[in-house]
């Protein structure tokens, strides 16, 4: 018993599909990663020519995804899982410490690249110190965030004026536009926003809150998976800010999920970010997250004249307060 691994993403889901679901509000982010993984190789499947025997989760560019499941000794059934791209941290469900430091040394037998690792704040540390020790590596914090799902159903609050409605083609390049000015803001700009918003657009993921006919505040949600959705970016023009519009536009998604029969609706946060609003929209915490990053080598450092330069500091990441 221990890690299984697997290039096989739907022998992957056979086997650890069942453990996520159950968990589906911890696990969203591991489910949605899955979930685009799964997509993304059908479609290359229907692209491929049938006279091309590269297999799937194979590249031309190197490594493709990995995943993974741990089985405890009881044989009772995962109590983990993973996935491993390398072009991004890895994604750990389960919080045990010592089944995540016992994945550093799987993923390095395997000979896997781990450029940083994002998961519940226990289990990320575990395995950072783990990875860190073996891999003679700094570790980063990049964040830490709060992990809330939805509890109860929203109330119909008094809030601001306006109007809440989903997003539409005609929305296009607004979406586009604020997609970009949040991914400045916050640091984050990875993928196109063009090709954001026509992902977004075509399952009925972005949604406005909008005053007299203009739209002031937005909302996006991920796909729906194992019936859950999770709000994955919330924006509000500075002008705009301090009216109450980024409450009522996340009110009214909530509200919107549950009408689509979602069984959880799932809210994931920055760590400083004050928990009021969530509770009061009926979000409950569930846990923490933490996403550490790997940085250069620490072993010894060419010296100067003066003496020995200083090394970089390694070791377990501190762990938050519950």
């Amino acid at each position: 018993m221990g890690w299984y691994m697997t290039s096989d993403l739907d022998r992957f889901l056979a086997a650890a599909g069942d453990y996520l679901k159950s968990r589906a509000a911890e696990n969203a982010l591991l489910l949605s990663a899955a979930q685009t993984a799964l997509d993304a190789q059908q479609s290359t499947l229907d692209a491929q020519d049938p006279r091309d025997g590269q297999a799937a989760g194979e590249s031309a560019e190197g490594p493709g995804p990995l995943f993974g499941w741990w089985d405890p000794p009881d044989g009772s059934g995962p109590r983990g899982a993973f996935l491993h791209e390398p072009s991004v941290p890895l994604l750990i469900a389960g919080r045990a410490p010592e089944t995540a430091a016992a994945l550093a040394a799987a993923l390095a037998k395997a000979g896997r690249f781990v450029r940083g690792v994002d998961g519940p704040a226990s289990a990320a540390d575990a395995f950072a110190a783990a990875w860190s020790q073996r891999a003679g590596l700094a570790i980063r914090v990049h964040g830490h965030s709060r992990v809330y799902r939805l509890t109860q159903t929203p109330s119909a609050e008094t809030g601001p004026a306006g109007r809440f409605r989903m997003a539409t083609a005609a929305d296009r390049a607004l979406l586009v536009t604020w997609l970009r000015a949040f991914g400045t803001e916050v640091g984050e700009l990875t993928g196109s926003p063009e090709a954001a918003a026509d992902d977004l657009l075509s399952y009925g993921g972005a949604a406005f809150w909008e005053v007299a006919g203009d739209p002031v505040s937005m909302a996006a949600t991920t796909r729906p998976v194992a019936r859950t959705v999770r709000i994955s970016m919330m924006y509000t023009p500075p002008e705009h800010r301090r009216n109450g519009y980024a409450a009522a536009v996340m009110l009214a998604v909530s509200r919107a999920a549950l009408d689509g029969q979602m069984r959880e609706v799932v809210l994931i946060t920055e760590e400083n970010r004050p928990q009021r609003l969530a509770a009061r929209l009926g979000y409950e915490l569930i846990g923490e997250r933490a996403e550490l990053r790997f940085g250069p080598p620490t072993g010894p450092q060419s010296r100067l004249a003066t003496g020995p330069q200083p090394r970089l500091a390694t070791g377990p990441q501190p762990r938050l307060r519950g």
